[in-house]
C-alpha cells in the first residue's frame, strides 16, 4: 500500500529515547525496555495494547439479552443485545450517566493527553475539561458515538486508536467518516490485528437505524484508505504516548521491504425505540416481555444485516455489532447527553 510506505520511510528516523515502557499505562509488557532502548522483536511481540475504559461497573449497568441469532458470516461477527435497568417500565439512565462520567475524559482525550493530566496530578480537571470540549463539538457529538466507545472497548476488547472527539480534533486535509477507530490485536484464536472502524446509528426504528449505519460503512469503505492513513498517522503526532506509538508503529506499518500485515473490520451501535406501551404492563410483566421483545426484534432483522452485507459486497470483512433500545430515542438520547456534558438533564460532578 502506498500509504502505509510513506509512513515507513518517515518511522526508518523515527526513534523513541528517554521514557521507559513501563511508565505507560496503555501498553503493558513482561519484559520492559531499559532507559534509552528500544524494544526488540521478542519485547514487542510480548506487549500488548490495553483498554482506555473503567469498566468495573459495566455489569450494574447494562444488561446483555442472550439469543440464539448469528448473520453468517465467513469471518468473525458478534451481535449482541444490551439493555438499561428498568424502573417502573422505563429505562432509567441515573446508572448509564454516572458511568459515562466516570470515563468521559478516557473517552475525549488521547491518550497522551489523559497520560499529561496524570503526570500532572490534575485528574481533578480532566472531567471538566473533556465535559467543555464535548460541548463545544456538540454539532458533531451523539450518544451512539460514545456508547460505541464503551461498547468496543468492554467487549470486543479492542481499545480505542481515535475516538469521534479526536477525529474531530485531527480533521485536516483528511476528513474521517467514522465514529471510532479501534485495533483488535490478536489473541489464542486470532492470528492478524485488525483496525475495527466504527459508526452508530440512533433512529426509532431499527431497520431505518440498520439501513443508516451501512450507509455509513459504506461512506468508509469507499474512503478507506484514508482512515488507514489517519490510524498510521497517529504514530507521528501527540495523539498516543510514545510507548503505545511505538506499538501501533510496529502493528500498522510495515519495516523497510516489508509489507503491512493486517485487516480491517467494521462495528456499529444501534439505537431504536424498544416500542412497548409501559401502560399495558405490570412491572414484572414488563421486565418478562422486555427480553422477548428484543429478541423478537433482532431475529426479525438478523438477515436484513447479512443481506446489507453480502449485497454492498461486504462479506470479506469482520462485523461487530451491538444493540440497545431506549424509552423514545429523540427524547432519550438528548436526556442522556444533556445529563453528562452538565445540561437541563443532569449536572457532571
Amino acid at each position: 500500500m502506498t500509504t502505509a510506505t510513506t509512513w515507513s520511510s518517515k518511522m526508518a528516523s523515527l526513534r523513541l529515547t528517554g521514557r521507559s515502557l513501563c511508565r505507560s499505562s496503555y501498553v503493558s509488557s513482561k519484559s520492559c525496555r531499559r532507559e534509552g532502548h528500544l524494544l526488540g522483536e521478542d519485547e514487542m511481540a510480548q506487549a500488548t495494547i490495553t483498554p482506555t475504559l473503567r469498566g468495573d461497573t459495566f455489569a450494574s449497568t447494562f444488561t446483555e439479552v442472550a439469543h440464539s441469532n448469528t448473520l453468517g458470516l465467513r469471518n468473525d461477527e458478534q451481535l449482541r443485545l444490551f439493555h438499561l435497568s428498568i424502573q417502573n417500565n422505563r429505562f432509567d439512565h441515573t446508572a448509564l450517566i454516572k458511568f459515562l462520567k466516570r470515563n468521559v475524559g478516557r473517552y475525549v482525550f488521547s491518550r497522551a493527553e489523559y497520560e499529561g493530566y496524570k503526570q500532572r496530578d490534575d485528574l481533578e480537571e480532566v472531567a471538566l475539561d473533556a465535559v467543555n470540549r464535548m460541548r463545544s463539538q456538540q454539532d458533531g457529538m451523539g450518544l451512539g458515538e460514545i456508547l460505541l466507545y464503551v461498547l468496543l472497548e468492554q467487549i470486543l476488547e479492542a481499545p480505542k486508536v481515535m475516538s469521534k472527539i479526536e477525529l474531530n480534533q485531527a480533521r485536516g486535509q483528511i476528513h474521517s467518516r467514522c465514529d471510532a477507530i479501534h485495533l483488535l490485536t490478536p489473541d489464542g484464536q486470532r492470528t492478524t490485528s485488525s483496525i475495527v472502524f466504527g459508526t452508530s446509528s440512533v433512529v426509532g426504528n431499527i431497520g431505518d437505524a440498520i439501513t443508516a449505519a451501512f450507509d455509513r460503512v459504506v461512506d468508509i469503505e469507499q474512503n478507506r484508505s484514508d482512515e488507514v492513513q489517519l490510524a498510521e498517522q497517529t504514530v507521528f503526532t501527540k495523539t498516543l504516548d510514545p510507548a503505545t506509538a511505538n506499538y501501533v508503529k510496529d502493528l500498522l506499518i510495515p519495516k523497510p521491504g516489508g509489507a503491512p500485515v493486517f485487516d480491517t473490520a467494521y462495528s456499529m451501535f444501534l439505537g431504536y425505540d424498544i416500542g412497548l406501551d409501559p401502560k399495558n404492563y405490570s412491572n414484572q410483566q414488563y421486565r418478562a416481555v422486555l427480553d422477548q421483545k428484543m429478541q423478537g426484534d433482532i431475529a426479525a432483522h438478523a438477515q436484513m444485516i447479512a443481506n446489507e452485507i453480502n449485497t454492498r459486497n461486504l462479506d470479506n470483512y469482520s462485523f461487530y455489532i451491538y444493540v440497545l433500545p431506549l424509552n423514545e430515542v429523540d427524547v432519550d438520547a438528548g436526556a442522556i447527553m444533556d445529563g453528562l456534558v452538565g445540561g437541563p438533564g443532569g449536572s457532571h460532578v
